[in-house]
């Protein structure tokens, strides 16, 4: 797997815009925790070819759960979250204290309502920065291989761009510690449009 830094202006346009979300993010999550203080952070950021996408997820063949969002506007995008399964059981199971963690429908729900705050809400700091209007489907969550799970959003994002956004994340509260990535695919042209915007041609 090749991951390549994007230039340092642009990393750090993007890591910014992660900040952003992450800020609105924490707020709505903590309310989902009963108040319990979120810590969450965006380590690192890169440009990755299309192709090697699910090796950044350990694997093709790696069960992972992904949930995604379009949005829809001046640009078009898709943002999709993705966490390992353990991380996702974590998770369920600190938003529904006595749960297993289990993938029921219960532990799906809330899965898909977290991956709705942080797609969400780092499209939502795409618009703030650059007036662009964006916006978004309800989300879709899917349980199944990483590299199956690629497939199909790319198939229904039409992603033409070869290369796509991964920025690393880490969510910790007082009992566990998740870890995830999002993922942006822009259609064409729109990370460019994003970028000029922000005077970073």
């Amino acid at each position: 797997m090749e991951e390549r830094k994007i230039d340092s202006n642009r990393l750090d346009v993007l890591k910014e815009l992660a900040n952003i979300g992450v800020g609105n993010a924490i707020t709505s999550l903590s309310q989902l925790l009963s108040g319990e203080k979120v810590d969450m952070d965006v380590p690192a950021a890169f440009l990755l070819p299309l192709q090697d996408v699910p090796a950044s997820l350990e694997g093709e063949e790696t069960a992972v759960v992904g949930v995604y969002i379009e949005g829809k506007g001046d640009v078009n995008l898709t943002i999709l979250f993705v966490l390992s399964l353990e991380s996702a059981a974590n998770l369920i199971s600190a938003l529904l204290p006595g749960s297993a963690g289990d993938f029921d429908e219960m532990g799906i729900s809330v899965l898909t309502e977290v991956g709705n705050i942080l797609t969400a809400s780092y499209l939502n700091a795409i618009s703030i920065m650059t007036n662009l209007q964006l916006l978004p489907t309800p989300p879709e969550v899917a349980v199944d291989m990483a590299g199956a799970i690629i497939s199909t959003v790319l198939a229904e994002a039409r992603v033409i761009d070869d290369e796509i956004v991964l920025l690393k994340t880490s969510l910790n509260t007082r009992q566990t510690r998740i870890e995830g990535s999002i993922l942006i695919l822009p259609d064409a042209g729109a990370l460019e449009k994003i970028f000029r915007i922000l005077g970073l041609t």
